[in-house]
């Protein structure tokens, strides 16, 4: 119904009425909307105005405050000129009364020197005291020096008591020199002592060359462990990766060489001229020191492919001694092959496994002779054999391999563990050997300290002898100059004296403060020149440049009219500010004026720039908007009127002709509702389920009760106009409403919003009302949370039953002809005998035909109630319905009855 009505609506001259009222009312907005932004770019003109007023008259006040305060600083600068020009000429005639006092102290000072030199006693004192000053001087140095010497030889006698020990546990004869050093006495007999330490000197040094030529060696045989240690170290640490190169270097230096440059010269690969080791193999390990014994350096023969044979031996013969390779072997793989012969059974060649033919025959013609013997005794039965413990015989004549060919391994997968052993206890043997080392050059060390190092020392105790000998002579002589100043009247020296230091002092009081205001005047000149020659005329320079500056900055900006203002203003800041607070306010917030201006200015810019591209209007690069306000001015005075008046026509039309037909309909609407919820509710009047009546009630909607007081307070209006009473007074809310929403865009919550105002549904709140027998009534709604399933679900039915009378127009005027079908699954579930009967017979007076499914075990109870049974059956996934007698059911489930026991 929603949808027909709808539809009559958008195709009526109402319909069209309200579009040409939109359309004046889009016109309108777009033109209040384009007013609206122009008033925004007025707005923000104004504010650009402001700002570019505010900055200009800062930037004046900041220069004029500027300049007024360099005229302050010029003033003072002029005051200080002057006192500081008085205050010179204070000085310099001070200056002149210091140099006349000077002059008179001068002379004095010189007279009272004259009285002192002229004094023979004050002559005889002096001489006497510079004398004395010397000799204590050398009297102290002496001490000093004799102090020295004593501790030096006490240190130097203990040192040659430790030499004497060394020398004993060394096994070496005691310089005769140096037993009579440890018992000396310098001090008694300083030729004798002279002597003695002179041929101690050369014992030292004869002792001290033989003591670091052994620490030479000694040295020179811990640097070659170590360097050993270090190779071993790199070896092991080579090895542990896998590499046998190192070890290949350094036990056939030769064969390496040889084989880099066959490799070189004849283009060979790695795998083709290999040493013959590494051909060869080992399974028992008890065999492998015979192997490699025996073989010795054979080990390190190269193999080359017979192919390069030839070649291979004229760069060997070429480089041979060039590059020091003599020794290495380079079996003949194609003679070998062709002469080869089978090695003798149980020979050592049969512990050796070959996969290189060459080297099979190779190793077969070596080791094919010697037999393997399990004692020595069974060597005696062979002329050529082996033992596992490297006895070997040859030629009837046994002896012991030399350990060195034999226990560095280089044959198979063992080799290398091996390797990496022998290093590891070589390197343990050198350090127990560097430990030895390293005792006997701390022992050594010692010795040379206490033999060559004395070298030095002894000489310096040699050259003291001599002058300790003058030390009594010197305290002698101080004792009697002494003596002799003592007895010298020096009263009369001691008044000259005391006058010529007064006058002297009093020289340099006077030379200090000359000096001082001499210093001052100077300073105080540079200061005045300064001042006069440059800080004046840069202040009244900087003055007048600030004074025009300010000037200048609205002369540049085409704004003089704003001279007066800025005047003003400085002045009224003045009355309450000094120049200095409002120049430096004026400089601080400069910037801040500058960046709002610019602000600003961009703002507007960019409202004239959106302005413009949104309505086509064109664009300038002025700075202010006239145009736009020029445009302003024509939609307020001119097209904006002209919409407005089209817009009150097309409403007053809009809402007599819509309204006035959309509230007659509703009204219809409405009232037909309600007159079938009376005749539902004239029905439920006469049922009773399980003692209980309900009754259908209805209430406005909240949120449009004022348009549903409107549509319904229309009817009283007995046919007149809705303009043409105080209807529209009364209900002016509701209208406001009613016709906004009828106006409002086409969109989605338009559509929401009219489907809203069209359904006379929405304007009612429904609810049943429930009549107990004891007289209390109640709203579902406010039970509903409260009570049974019982007694919820009966005004479940009822509504149905309601909604589906409604539905097939059963109770209105002229009823649809229409099956009245109503179709309940698992029906009546929750609800007593009582209910359910009550809730199917007001279904059937309202001649609806109702389908109820149920399960077997609900069924018995609404069997009195229905006209017909049926019961569906499911078998093998097809379903079949089988009608059931009702009588015959009854019955049966009568005679179930009765057979129940007594107490059920």
């Amino acid at each position: 119904m929603i949808t027909c009505l709808m539809r009559v609506w958008s195709r009526s001259k109402p319909a069209r009425t309200v579009g040409d009222h939109r359309h004046f009312e889009s016109l309108a907005a777009d033109i209040i909307h384009r007013i609206e932004r122009l008033d925004e770019i007025e707005e923000l003109d104004t504010e650009r105005r402001t700002q570019r007023r505010l900055r200009l008259t800062n930037g004046f006040i900041a220069r004029q405050a500027e300049s007024d305060a360099t005229l302050t600083e010029l003033k003072r600068r002029r005051v200080e000129l002057d006192e500081g020009q008085i205050d010179l000429r204070r000085r310099e005639l001070r200056r002149d009364t210091l140099a006349e006092q000077l002059k008179h102290a001068n002379n004095a000072f010189i007279e009272a020197q004259v009285a002192l030199r002229s004094d023979a006693t004050a002559a005889q004192e002096k001489a006497l005291r510079e004398k004395i000053v010397q000799l204590e001087h050398d009297l102290t140095d002496l001490r000093r020096r004799e102090a020295a010497f004593n501790q030096t030889l006490a240190q130097e006698i203990a040192d040659a008591q430790r030499l004497q020990t060394c020398l004993t546990a060394d096994n070496l004869p005691i310089p005769l020199a140096l037993q009579s050093f440890v018992e000396i006495d310098a001090t008694s007999d300083v030729p004798r002592a002279t002597d003695l330490v002179t041929q101690l000197q050369v014992d030292l040094l004869q002792l001290g060359n033989d003591y670091a030529t052994q620490h030479a060696l000694l040295k020179n045989q811990s640097d070659q462990l170590r360097r050993e240690a270090e190779q071993l170290q790199r070896e092991i640490n080579q090895l542990r990766t896998g590499d046998r190169a190192a070890s290949y270097e350094a036990e056939a230096p030769q064969s390496n060489r040889l084989r880099r440059l066959l490799r070189a010269e004849l283009n060979l690969s790695a795998d083709e001229v290999i040493p013959l080791y590494e051909a060869l193999r080992v399974p028992d390990e008890a065999w492998q020191n015979a192997v490699e014994g025996i073989l010795g350096r054979t080990r390190f023969d190269l193999l080359v492919p017979p192919e390069y044979y030839d070649q291979a031996m004229r760069l060997y013969r070429q480089r041979r001694i060039d590059d020091d390779l003599h020794g290495v072997g380079l079996p003949d793989a194609d003679r070998m092959l062709r002469h080869a012969r089978a090695a003798q059974p149980n020979s050592l060649a049969a512990e050796v496994e070959i996969d290189h033919p060459a080297a099979r025959a190779f190793i077969d013609l070596l080791l094919g002779g010697y037999v393997k013997c399990d004692t020595l005794e069974a060597l005696r039965d062979h002329r050529t054999a082996v033992t596992r413990d490297c006895f070997v015989r040859r030629n009837f004549t046994s002896s012991h391999l030399n350990p060195r060919f034999y226990r560095r391994w280089f044959i198979g997968d063992r080799a290398i563990p091996r390797q990496i052993e022998q290093r590891e206890e070589r390197l343990s043997a050198i350090a127990q050997e560097l430990a030895g080392l390293q005792q006997r050059d701390e022992a050594l060390r010692e010795r040379l300290a206490l033999t060559h190092d004395k070298i030095a020392i002894f000489i310096e105790l040699k050259s003291s002898l001599p002058l300790l000998v003058r030390l009594p002579d010197l305290i002698q002589e101080l004792a009697l100059l002494q003596s002799e100043l003592a007895a010298l009247d020096t009263r009369s020296v001691e008044k000259l004296k005391a006058e010529v230091e007064a006058q002297e002092r009093e020289v340099n009081r006077l030379k200090q403060d000359e000096s001082a205001l001499v210093e001052s005047i100077g300073g105080l000149k540079t200061k005045l020149e300064t001042l006069n020659n440059e800080t004046l005329p840069a202040l009244e320079q900087q003055a007048a440049e600030k004074l025009q500056e300010a000037r200048s900055i609205l002369i540049l900006e085409d704004a003089e009219d704003l001279l007066e203002e800025a005047e003003k203003e400085y002045d009224r800041r003045r009355q309450r500010q000094p120049v200095e607070t409002i120049r430096d306010n004026a400089a601080k917030y400069e910037g801040d004026y500058q960046t709002a201006e610019t602000r600003s200015r961009d703002k507007l810019r960019e409202s004239k720039h959106s302005y413009s591209l949104t309505y086509d209007f064109g664009y300038d690069d002025d700075e202010d908007a006239t145009r736009y306000l020029r445009e302003r001015t024509r939609y307020i005075e001119s097209e904006l009127p002209q919409y407005e008046a089209r817009i009150a026509e097309q409403r007053a039309l809009a809402e007599q002709e819509l309204v006035e037909n959309f509230i007659h309909r509703l009204y219809e609407q409405i009232e037909d509702a309600r007159q079938q919820l009376n005749y539902l509710n004239t029905t439920l009047a006469r049922l009773r389920f399980g003692g209980e009546r309900f009754e259908f009630i209805t209430q406005p909607e909240p949120s449009l009760r004022e348009v549903y007081q409107m549509i319904m307070d229309s009817h009283n209006l007995l046919g007149q106009s809705l303009f043409d009473s105080d209807f529209r007074q009364r209900h002016q809310r509701g209208w406001d409403i009613l016709f906004e929403r009828l106006i409002a865009p086409h969109d989605e919550e338009f559509a929401v919003q009219l489907r809203e105002l069209q359904d006379y549904r929405n304007y009612l709140q429904y609810d049943i009302r429930i009549h107990y027998l004891s007289g209390d009534k109640a709203l579902l709604s406010q039970i509903n949370a409260k009570k049974s399933g019982g007694e919820t679900t009966t005004p479940f039915y009822v509504a149905m039953a309601a909604s589906f009378a409604q539905a097939y127009r059963i109770n209105q005027p002229r009823p649809a002809d229409t099956i009245r079908l109503a179709l309940f699954d698992e029906a009546f579930g929750k609800m007593d005998t009582a209910r359910t009967a009550s809730a199917l017979k007001f279904m059937v007076e309202n001649q609806l035909q109702v389908v109820l499914a149920t399960p077997p075990d609900k069924a018995a109870g609404l069997l009195e109630h229905v006209d017909s049974v049926r019961t569906v059956v499911r078998q093998n996934n097809h379903a079949f319905v089988i009608e059931i007698d009702k009588t015959d059911m009854l019955a049966e489930l009568e005679g179930e009855v009765s057979e129940l026991p007594a107490y059920a």
